[in-house]
C-alpha cells in the first residue's frame, strides 16, 4: 500500500497558500497534469494560469496533477495503485477530462507515463466506448508541433487557453462525456481545437508527408487563437509554495509574444502579435497577494522584460512598496544604466545577456539584433551599476556556424571576464535545434558527434577558469528534442517503446525502426509540406520562407509594429479575439 506519496502530498497542500478546492458534485471534473515533477511544474506560470482559467467556472472543478517524484514511481507500480489529484486525492481515470500542458518536448515520455499509472490506454483509439477521460492537451510545444502525441490525444487547444477554453467548457458540459463521437465532433467546430482523428496524413515513398486530409465537416485548417487584450484575464500566480524554482515568489506576466523575430525562436514566432499589460492592471492584480505577505517577492515574466513600455514605471511601483522583484529576462540593448538601476532596487543579483553567437556574422545570420560593441557595453553598465555576476547565454549548431563562431564565442567570455573582477560568470551553452514555425524549421540540425566536438572545444576552453562556471545540455538530448519538435506520428512509436520498455532513446528510436536523421538532421525542401502544415499558426508560410533566405544573406528584418505592419500575415490572419 502507499504511504509516504498521500502524505507528501498532504505536506505540500498545508504549504500553500491559494489553492482551490471544489466539492465534486455535478460539476465538470479536470485534472490538469503537468508531465514532469510538483517542484518543476509548480514553477511555471502558464500551469498556474490554465488552473486558474478552469475554476472561474462554477460549473467547473479542475485539480493538479504531477509525475511522482522518481522514489515514489516505483511505489506507485508496486502497489498497483493509480495515480492521483492533489486537492481531493481522487483516481485520474475518475475525472471527465484529463488535460496537459506541455512546454517541453522531452517531457513527452511523462505524459505517458502518467496516462499508464492511472490506468489509461495510451492510444485514443482504445478509448473510444468513453469508460476514460477526454484526453486533451495544450501549452506551446504542442501549439507548434502536436503531431508526435496525435495517436495519444482526443483534441488539442491551439493557441492562447484564455481564448479557446472558456468557449470549450459549454460544449464539454452540454455533451455526453462518454459519448466520445458526438463530443469530438462538436469540439471540432471550435476555433482552436484539433481533433487528430479527423486528419489522415498520407505519405510518399521517400517518407515525407504527400498530405494532410480533413474527415468530413472537420475544418481543413486549425487557426490559432490569441487573446488581444492581456489586461482581460488574469497573468499572475494562484498558488504560492516554498517548494519551486522561485519558492513563494508571485511570478506576473509582463507582455505575451516578442516582435523581434529571432529566427530560431519558436515563441518568438508562435506567440506574435506581442502584447502588454498595463503597468495598472498588473499592479491591481499582486494587489492582494502582495498584502497578504510583506516578505514576498515579484518576478516579473516575458520574453524581454524591458521592452514593456512601463517596465520601469512597474519596477519604481514595486520599489515604492519596498518590495523586492527580479525579471525573467531582458535583452543587452536595454540594459541602461536607469534598467540597471532599477534592478538594483529590487535586488537582482545576476545580470543574464543572451548573445546567443559568437560573432556579428552569425547574429545577423539569426537576427539577434545586438552587436559585439553592444555585449561589451552591457557588461560594462552592469559593473557600473553594482552588478558582481552575470549569466551568459550560447547555442552552438546554428545553420551557417563555422569554427570561427565558435572561437567568437570563446573570445567573448575571455574579454567579458577580463574587463573586471567578477565574482561569477555562469555560461549556458546549449544546442540549436530547429523549431516549426519558425525561419529554420527547414534548417537541418547538426548531427550527434559534430555538437559534441563543439559543446567540447568550449568545454575545453573554459577548463581551469576560476569565476566561469560552464553548464549546457548533452547532444544526445538535443538530438531527440530535434526529432520530437518536428515529428510526425509516426514519432509516437518511438515515445511507446521509450515507456514500455523502460529502454534508451537509441534503442527506443532502433525498436520503432526510425531513423532519427531523418527528422533532426535533414534540409527539407522549399515546397516539403510539413506534418503541422494544416495548423495555421498566423505567421505565413511564404514570409518564414522569405526569412530563412534572408538569414543566409546575414540581412536584417526589423520588429515588429503591431498594427500597421502586415508583412508576416498575423494581425491580418489571425481571429481578433478579446
Amino acid at each position: 500500500m502507499l504511504k509516504r506519496l498521500p502524505e507528501k502530498t498532504q505536506f505540500r497542500l498545508n504549504r500553500e497558500s491559494g489553492t482551490i478546492f471544489k466539492p465534486h458534485g455535478r460539476r465538470l471534473k479536470v485534472a490538469l497534469a503537468f508531465p514532469n515533477t510538483y517542484h518543476v511544474g509548480m514553477s511555471n506560470l502558464g500551469y498556474q494560469l490554465v488552473y486558474r482559467l478552469f475554476n472561474e467556472s462554477d460549473d467547473v472543478v479542475c485539480e493538479r496533477v504531477f509525475l511522482p517524484d522518481a522514489e515514489d514511481i516505483t511505489d506507485i507500480e508496486d502497489s498497483r495503485e493509480h495515480l492521483r489529484s492533489m486537492e481531493s486525492w481522487s483516481k485520474v481515470d475518475s475525472f471527465d477530462i484529463l488535460a496537459f500542458s506541455s512546454s517541453y518536448e522531452l517531457d513527452y515520455p511523462n505524459i505517458l507515463r502518467i496516462m499508464s499509472m492511472s490506468g489509461i490506454p495510451l492510444k485514443a483509439a482504445e478509448r473510444r466506448d468513453g469508460r476514460y477521460p477526454l484526453v486533451v492537451g495544450g501549452g506551446p510545444a504542442v501549439t507548434f508541433n502536436p503531431e508526435p502525441l496525435a495517436p495519444f490525444f482526443d483534441a488539442f487547444i491551439i493557441g492562447d487557453a484564455e481564448a479557446v477554453v472558456p468557449d470549450m467548457i459549454p460544449i464539454l458540459l452540454d455533451n455526453d462525456v462518454s459519448d466520445r463521437e458526438s463530443l469530438l465532433q462538436a469540439l471540432c467546430r471550435l476555433p482552436g481545437v484539433y481533433v487528430p482523428e479527423f486528419y489522415i496524413p498520407e505519405y510518399k515513398e521517400d517518407g515525407t508527408i504527400a498530405r494532410v486530409s480533413a474527415v468530413g465537416d472537420a475544418p481543413k485548417q486549425i487557426h490559432r487563437q490569441w487573446v488581444k487584450n492581456l489586461d482581460r484575464h488574469h497573468g499572475s500566480s494562484v498558488i504560492l509554495t516554498p517548494e519551486t524554482e522561485f519558492s513563494n515568489m508571485i511570478l506576473a506576466e509582463v507582455a505575451r509574444g516578442c516582435g523581434r523575430h529571432c529566427r530560431f525562436c519558436a515563441a518568438g514566432y508562435t506567440y506574435l502579435p506581442p502584447r502588454a499589460r498595463t503597468a495598472s492592471r498588473l499592479m491591481e492584480e499582486m494587489e492582494d497577494l502582495l498584502n497578504e505577505d510583506k516578505s514576498r517577492r515579484v518576478g516579473l515574466m516575458s520574453a524581454s522584460v524591458f521592452d514593456h513600455p512601463a517596465s520601469l514605471l512597474i519596477c519604481e511601483a514595486l520599489a515604492e512598496q519596498d518590495r523586492l522583484y527580479s525579471i525573467s529576462s531582458t535583452r543587452a540593448d536595454t540594459l541602461q544604466k536607469q534598467v540597471v538601476d532599477a534592478l538594483r532596487k529590487g535586488a537582482h543579483h545576476t545580470l543574464t545577456i543572451a548573445p546567443e553567437a559568437g560573432t556579428d556574422r552569425l547574429r545577423n545570420v539569426i537576427n539577434k539584433r545586438i552587436t559585439h560593441q553592444q555585449i561589451i557595453e552591457a557588461a560594462q553598465t552592469a559593473w557600473d551599476g553594482g552588478f558582481r555576476q552575470l549569466r551568459l547565454y550560447f547555442m552552438v549548431g546554428l545553420p551557417s556556424e563555422t569554427d570561427a563562431d565558435i572561437q567568437g564565442i570563446i573570445d567573448l567570455i575571455h574579454e567579458i571576464r577580463g574587463m573586471f573582477r567578477w565574482e561569477r560568470i555562469a555560461v549556458s551553452v546549449s544546442c540549436f535545434v530547429p523549431k516549426p514555425g519558425t525561419p529554420f524549421q527547414w534548417a537541418g540540425m547538426c548531427g550527434e558527434k559534430e555538437l559534441e566536438r563543439r559543446l567540447g572545444v568550449v568545454k575545453t576552453a573554459m577548463r581551469g577558469l576560476g569565476n566561469i562556471d560552464l553548464s549546457g545540455e548533452s547532444a544526445r538530448s538535443a538530438v531527440v528534442q530535434g526529432v520530437l519538435s518536428r515529428g510526425d506520428r509516426r514519432v509516437g512509436d518511438v515515445l511507446v517503446h521509450r515507456i514500455d520498455s523502460n529502454v534508451s532513446w537509441r534503442a527506443a528510436f532502433r525498436n520503432a525502426g526510425i531513423d532519427p536523421t531523418f527528422y533532426a538532421n535533414r534540409e527539407r525542401e522549399r515546397d516539403e509540406v510539413f506534418p503541422w502544415d494544416h495548423l495555421d499558426l498566423g505567421v505565413a508560410k511564404e514570409y518564414l520562407w522569405r526569412e530563412y533566405e534572408r538569414a543566409f544573406k546575414e540581412q536584417p528584418t526589423t520588429p515588429c509594429v503591431v498594427g500597421s505592419c502586415r508583412s508576416c500575415g498575423v494581425c491580418v490572419e489571425c481571429r481578433d479575439r478579446s
